[in-house]
């Protein structure tokens, strides 16, 4: 969501943080929360933690916000950036009224606080809207019933909802909530609880926004439809920007612009509406007067052009894979693989075709994927195997004849099957596959077309070491093979990077403190991950591992265990080029070229480190 101090910041809750962005510096720095750590701690700015802060609501130096997964709600004191639980406790989810520090929220998202000091609450889980009473200390159930989730009018009680969220207070002290999953807009007048439907839709009402009379909604919709729209105090429902059957990422004017999956929205009462565009990962800027929408803070740069360098666009791209000249990426949003020259930075499509996802082989212009990631590349036969996750399979792209195929005879959704196939490291004739659903790592013979159990505990997540199936993993992602015998997983929800000795199915922690989330560099159990996605290895004992909410690449001394950050760090949103550290968002593949170079693909580009 999205909230303004009435002067020159906006509040953006983003992710596990909360973001201010100054109008007219034009700067955006990190408010409150630390990226890669999600937690319930009190503390000052970014000593504190936050998990999925929601809505928010300033007043008096005071910036209230809704702590979603922590059932909780907090506030902020701007001059010392003071973060306080006021209202709930973490970890105890439920529905009572009573003081503040009696009072339970099920995952509130939306408030809005009136004048008088009532801060209302979209209890969202408990189909509620809640009234915290900040100067008696209190909660109370103002409208709704937990036990009912329908689209009911009437008084307090007898009336219903279906998960609340986003809500916003005219200035004659009406209450208008956007009731989700009752694809509708709600009136509260808070002195009586008297609740009427304003407008239904044919979408979800994510944003509210008040305009004088008037109420600006953003929709969401699985038709497609990714818009903002006004609704007069008749119920009139009229476009105002974005389109009712596409989402995307355009500037422009109306319905000429485009979103995707537009969220919070807030009015700056001088004609200016901005919009949190949740899924193109930006602030957008409305001018209300000319429905004019232009892109405020963040970038997107999403999309499946080829071309050199900058030019060029990926959606979502996860996997690499390099030869002497050449990177391979699985472009995971537009189902494609990609080739990068890597002296020239000119990008062409190599297999597969934007927005066209299936499982097709043949040729390569005519073969289909669907969400490919991991990449692994035999150079010497010059064959290219891919993970087509969605597809629940492994491809092969024979680069000499241009023909992909399907390895034949791989089970999926059994033991030692194939169930989200993630990423890919070759050894010899032995094809290695984490298996990020099924919890557990498998090789492919090739030459048999056979598959087996590596280690792991089919359907089982866990971090204990162990051989094979006495070892656990949790959401395995990368997979590296270091040439001597060895593998290395980045253990996403693990949090570890683990070892794998291929002879004997042998698996050990290398670095990391098992299902412990942090950041932190040390060594072995004492060095903190956050999402380990990536990883690439050589065989003079060096491991690069991408740490996505960490915004970092992370170094390992696999003979030490010893851990430190090369590229990027957390707390710092955006792309930065220039001297290292330099400045990443939420890496994901990583891997090494033949002449020490380190390609990282972070904000839907390829980065190179030297």
């Amino acid at each position: 969501m999205i909230e303004g101090d009435g002067a020159n910041i906006l509040y953006v809750a983003d992710s596990n943080v909360i973001r201010a962005i100054d109008r007219v510096a034009g700067s955006v720095t990190t408010f409150a929360g630390s990226y890669g750590h999600p937690g319930d701690t009190d503390g000052i700015g970014t000593s504190a933690t936050l998990s999925l802060p929601s809505g928010l609501a300033f007043a008096n130096g005071k910036l209230y916000f809704s702590d979603t997964e922590n059932d909780t709600i907090r506030v902020i004191d701007v001059a010392s950036g003071a973060v306080t639980t006021i209202a709930g406790a973490p970890g105890q989810r439920g529905s009572t009224d009573g003081t503040a520090a009696d009072a339970r929220f099920g995952e509130p998202e939306g408030i809005a606080l009136d004048p008088a000091g009532k801060l209302y609450i979209a209890d969202t889980d408990n189909n509620v809207i809640r009234e915290f009473d900040l100067n008696a200390g209190t909660v109370a159930t103002l409208a709704g019933d937990r036990s009912t989730s329908a689209l009911l009018d009437g008084v307090g009680a007898a009336a219903a909802f279906f998960k609340p969220k986003a809500m916003r207070i005219d200035g004659a002290g009406n209450l208008y909530v956007a009731d989700s999953l009752n694809m509708a807009v709600r009136k509260i007048v808070p002195s009586t609880g008297t609740v009427s439907t304003v407008a239904t839709f044919p979408s979800v009402p994510q944003g509210i926004a008040i305009d004088g009379s008037d109420v600006l909604v953003s929709l969401e919709g699985t038709n497609g439809e990714n818009r903002i729209v006004r609704v007069t105090s008749d119920g009139t429902v009229s476009a105002v920007a974005g389109s009712e059957t596409a989402a995307g990422f355009a500037d422009g004017v109306g319905t000429a612009a485009l979103f995707n999956s537009p969220a919070g929205l807030y009015d700056d009462g001088a004609g200016t509406l901005y919009i949190a565009d949740a899924a193109n990962f930006v602030v957008r800027k409305m001018t209300l007067a000319s429905a004019t929408v232009s892109t405020y803070a963040g970038a997107n740069s999403m999309g499946a052009s080829d071309g050199t360098g900058t030019q060029a666009r990926f959606a979502a791209p996860s996997g690499l894979a390099v030869d002497g000249s050449t990177a391979y990426v699985a472009d995971t949003g537009n189902d494609t693989i990609r080739a990068v020259d890597l002296a020239t930075g000119n990008v062409t499509t190599l297999a597969g075709a934007a927005g066209q996802s299936g499982h097709v082989d043949g040729a390569m212009a005519a073969a289909r994927f669907h969400g490919p990631q991991g990449l692994a590349l035999d150079d010497a036969s010059k064959l290219l195997y891919v993970a087509d996750t969605i597809n629940r399979a492994i491809r092969r792209i024979d680069l000499g004849k241009g023909v992909v195929s399907t390895l034949s005879e791989i089970p999926t959704s059994t033991f030692g099957g194939l169930d989200a196939p993630a990423a890919l490291a070759l050894q010899g004739t032995n094809l290695f596959v984490t298996d990020s659903n099924d919890d557990d790592v498998v090789v492919i013979d090739l030459q048999r077309d056979q598959i087996s159990l590596v280690a792991g505990q089919f359907g089982t997540p866990g971090t204990g070491d162990g051989a094979g199936a006495s070892a656990a993993f949790y959401a395995p992602m990368g997979i590296a093979a270091n040439g001597r015998g060895d593998l290395y997983v980045a253990d996403n929800l693990g949090r570890t990077l683990r070892k794998i000795v291929i002879a004997s199915g042998a698996v050990s922690t290398i670095a990391g403190k098992p299902a412990s989330s942090g950041y932190g560099d040390g060594v072995g159990a004492m060095a903190y991950f956050a999402q380990p996605f990536g990883a690439t290895a050589n065989d003079l004992g060096d491991l690069f591992v991408s740490d996505t909410t960490n915004n970092a690449v992370r170094h390992v001394d696999v003979a030490t265990g010893a851990v430190t950050t090369v590229v990027g760090g957390p707390g710092i949103d955006g792309v930065r080029l220039g001297a290292l550290p330099a400045q990443l968002t939420l890496p994901s593949a990583v891997a090494l070229t033949r002449t020490g170079g380190l390609l990282v693909v972070s904000e839907n580009a390829v980065l190179i480190a030297h």
